[in-house]
């Protein structure tokens, strides 16, 4: 029963630890407000920060997965409740969507990103090469956004995993959860909640 107990605590602290698509819109949005010039000291903190979350990202997502198989296998339920729960098998999809998309970034938009900034010559960034390092970052904006959409409706999930809601309040949590998404991914959210 103890180790029942230390997986929960380590999957929920793991859940937690997934919040980085909330704090990486925070620190983009704030970048935005700086304005131009693109490729200054800001722009080199900010992609070395973005750049130094992947590895952590991919292993607190395989932790996630190894806790909650395990925690499902602890229950009784043998894999196939990610099939005949839904509540488990959402959250197992939406794990895998978020792997998807930090793979999207790793692999596809921050390459692109690097290529973009390392071609600078004197500190200066062509306007051609900044409307698409804009770009990239819009989409690496969205996929962070999405991310945390994901990682929120995961958290939600996790609290119904062994007794699930009523359907109309998961869809109003949802709901929520969207809305607050929505304002993290158009704001700074400087009242919090609010």
């Amino acid at each position: 029963m103890e180790l029942v107990s230390i997986l929960r605590v380590v999957h929920v602290i793991t859940a937690i630890l997934m919040a980085w698509p909330f704090y990486a819109l925070v620190a983009v949005n704030q970048r935005a407000r700086l304005g131009p010039p693109l490729g200054d000291r800001a722009d080199v903190y900010l992609e070395n920060v973005v750049r130094n979350r992947v590895v952590p990202c991919y292993i607190f997502q395989a932790t996630a997965l190894v806790t909650g198989v395990w925690l499902v296998l602890a229950a009784g339920m043998g894999l196939g409740a990610l099939v005949t729960n839904w509540v488990l098998g959402a959250k197992f999809v939406l794990l895998l969507v978020i792997a998807a998309l930090l793979s999207i970034v790793n692999f596809r938009v921050q390459p692109r990103l690097d290529a973009l900034f390392a071609r600078a010559q004197g500190g200066k960034i062509a306007d051609a090469d900044g409307a698409q390092i804009r770009a990239l970052r819009t989409t690496r904006k969205q996929l962070s956004a999405l991310c945390m959409f994901c990682v929120l409706t995961i958290s939600m999930l996790g609290v119904q995993a062994f007794a699930p809601f009523p359907l109309w309040l998961t869809a109003v949590l949802v709901l929520l959860i969207a809305a607050f998404t929505w304002r993290a991914y158009n704001s700074i959210t400087a009242y919090g909640w609010v």
